[in-house]
């Protein structure tokens, strides 16, 4: 961070690798580590910090279990300040610069949690699996019924049936 704290560049580019760890999401597992590509620029005394992570993760669908792969982009910009600079360095606006150092991965993990879908599908059609014998309903009907009587109004359904009768 040095040249841009001397004005000697206003761009500083960087490419690097984080891991994530393996329990952060629970039945999602991260094969490789994340690729964090972007920059710091210094514009008139403001540093801001762009940068995009490819996340590759394995996880299952969540209606028929099924294995999905898959990579999730997240852009991620920040302002940048020097330490002892703002009056409330808990400010998440901020990335805070530490000792010409800037250290962003636990916010850029927080991110990255934020973003990462609650569930995922292996494509918007699937069935799920059925709820009475467990096939997955992908591959073709269960043959299961349909339609089931809760079993408190059960009674009322039998009475049903005899006023069909008369």
């Amino acid at each position: 961070m040095t040249p841009i704290l001397t004005g000697e560049k206003n761009r500083l580019d960087f490419d690097f690798e984080i891991s994530l760890e393996s329990d952060i999401l629970p039945n999602v597992v991260f094969p490789k580590p994340v690729r964090v590509s972007g920059s710091v620029v210094g514009n008139g005394g403001v540093m801001q910090l762009f940068c995009r992570a490819d996340i590759d993760y394995e996880t299952v669908c969540a209606r028929c279990l099924a294995k999905i792969c898959g990579v999730l982009s997240v852009d991620y910009e920040k302002n940048v300040a020097k330490e002892n600079v703002l009056q409330n360095e808990d400010n998440d606006d901020y990335v805070i610069l530490e000792e010409g150092m800037l250290d962003f991965d636990e916010t850029l993990i927080e991110q990255i949690l934020l973003e990462f879908p609650s569930k995922l599908l292996c494509s918007e059609e699937c069935k799920g699996l059925c709820p009475k014998c467990g096939k997955d309903l992908n591959e073709g009907d269960c043959g299961c019924p349909k339609r089931e009587i809760d079993p408190r109004l059960a009674i009322l359904a039998r009475h049903r049936d005899e006023f069909k009768k008369d």
